[in-house]
């Protein structure tokens, strides 16, 4: 009986607790009225220098039960001002923001004149009005901008390098360390961006750090390194390539011009047409084997020289005898004469020849064959000839007795 009455209890206080919760979240959800969007730039006014550029955030919400669709306009601008509404690099009209959902969109302005260098000093107002798609409700919000004289052009921000130019052959990576100070009165957090030649990669990290980073918070009147690599493509050429830093925030910004200098990479080849690297001579006779050279690197070969490692008494000339300049890829034909000395023996030999250039050389190793000159052959034969019909006239004068 007091197990039933127990378990009787525990029933009615499970559905008491359910009820409860249901009752929560119902009277959660009817704190919230049918549809309500608030819309406002995240400041009313703002102060900059003639150096920096519009850019606030509109922040829009919805707290009302119901999804909505707001879009948004400029009201009013300043003449000759050129003003865009983004969400990130997208100019937009409006923007779908769920129940209880929050979304910011970017207000942008600038001055039409794309010759003007600068903003115009004094007070500038925008108004931007968003609503929903039926015209239900809507909210306007405002914004005044006021440029400072020169006075306030001061507060800035500096990037400071020891090595603005480095250099360095075409593989490589190159790392430029820069000192970025906040000269303004308050923190602030600066993005970088790099402007860089067409096929080259920029990052930006910390230093001592492998992390990549595109801002970085700095506190006021302090500095803090950041490290810029740029890596080259595969196939770029010796030659200076420049680079563009921006450091800037809502308040100050500053620009750093760079330079890589590449000297390109250097590669010889060397070897003959068909690929052979054996040679038939005769001693005291001039051979020719015509020699290519080719530049494999990305840089020119300037003054290419030429030697050869030989046996005692053999002379190896060649023509030209050095190459002035070869650029990238290019070839050079060269004939080389290789003359084996007067007492060189019947056999092998090896001949090395060097290709030394401005910072790269290359070493081809020929095979001589010495053979017999043809005069020695034909008195060879003709000796032949003598012993064989000596023979045969022996036997015969031996057969008859």
């Amino acid at each position: 009986m007091l197990m039933r009455r127990y378990l009787a209890l525990m029933s009615v206080g499970l559905a008491c607790g359910a009820f409860g919760v249901k009752l929560a979240a119902a009277e959660a959800g009817s704190d919230l009225p049918e549809r309500r969007i608030t819309a406002a730039l995240q400041y009313p006014g703002v102060t900059l220098s003639p150096d920096d550029s519009v850019n606030v955030d509109l922040l829009i919400k919805n707290r009302g039960r119901s999804d909505e669709t707001v879009l948004v306009e400029v009201l009013e601008a300043p003449k000759d001002w050129e003003v865009q509404i983004k969400r990130y690099s997208t100019v937009v009209s409006g923007v779908f923001v769920a129940s209880k959902e929050d979304q910011t969109l970017n207000l942008t302005a600038k001055l039409k004149d794309k010759d003007a260098k600068k903003l115009p000093p004094g007070a500038h107002r925008f108004v931007v009005k968003a609503k929903t798609a039926d015209g239900a409700l809507e909210q306007t919000s405002a914004i005044t901008v006021t440029v400072a004289g020169e006075q306030k052009a001061a507060q800035r921000v500096t990037i400071d390098t020891s090595y603005p130019t480095l250099r360095g052959p075409s593989g490589d990576k190159f790392q430029f360390s820069l000192e970025v100070r906040n000269d303004t009165d308050q923190d602030a957090v600066f993005n970088f961006r790099a402007t860089a030649p067409s096929g080259w990669e920029t990052s930006f990290k910390p230093a001592y750090e492998s992390k990549q980073i595109s801002s970085l918070q700095i506190q006021a009147n302090q500095s803090k390194t950041i490290e810029m690599e740029a890596t080259p493509p595969y196939n770029a050429q010796a030659g200076e390539y420049d680079f563009k830093v921006e450091v800037y925030s809502p308040k100050a910004k500053a620009e750093k011009d760079l330079k890589v200098v590449l000297t390109g990479t250097y590669a010889l080849k060397a070897g003959t047409p068909n690929g052979l690297l054996s040679v038939v001579a005769e001693r005291g006779q001039n051979a020719s084997v015509t020699l290519l050279v080719q530049n494999k690197g990305s840089a020119a070969q300037r003054e290419i020289k030429f030697s050869a490692f030989k046996p005692e008494n053999w002379k190896v000339e060649f023509k030209p005898e050095k190459i002035e300049n070869l650029e990238p890829g290019a070839f050079k034909q060269v004939e080389m004469t290789m003359t084996p000395g007067e007492q060189a023996l019947i056999g092998d030999y090896s001949v090395n020849v060097q290709v030394e250039g401005e910072k790269a050389n290359e070493d081809v190793e020929f095979r001589v064959t010495i053979r017999a000159a043809s005069r020695w052959a034909w008195i060879g034969v003709g000796l032949i000839v003598l012993v064989v019909a000596g023979l045969t006239v022996m036997f015969r004068q031996l057969g008859r007795r």
